[in-house]
């Protein structure tokens, strides 16, 4: 991911890219949830993201309909077309 869209990633969600992709994967079952974490606080940081003004179309677009593997692909792949 380029470094201007990890600078507007943090800049209009607050949320870094890493801890992004992080409970993303953690959702999508890439990475094993830590003991420390719930399911339901990585879906609330998750919905809290979804709702920022200024994110970019795609992300809001898989964010709201909690297509989360979607999500993880375009992360590391903004330019791809979309595949519903």
């Amino acid at each position: 991911m380029g470094l201007r869209l990890m600078r507007h990633l943090y800049e209009t969600i607050g949320m870094d890219h890493d801890q992004l992709r992080m409970d993303l994967e953690y959702i999508t079952q890439v990475r094993d949830l830590p003991a420390e974490e719930s399911l339901r606080s990585v879906l609330a940081r998750l919905d809290t993201c979804a709702q920022t003004a200024g994110l970019q179309d795609r992300l809001e677009h898989y964010l709201t309909k909690r297509s989360y593997a979607k999500a993880l692909v375009w992360l590391d792949h903004p330019d791809s077309p979309h595949h519903p």
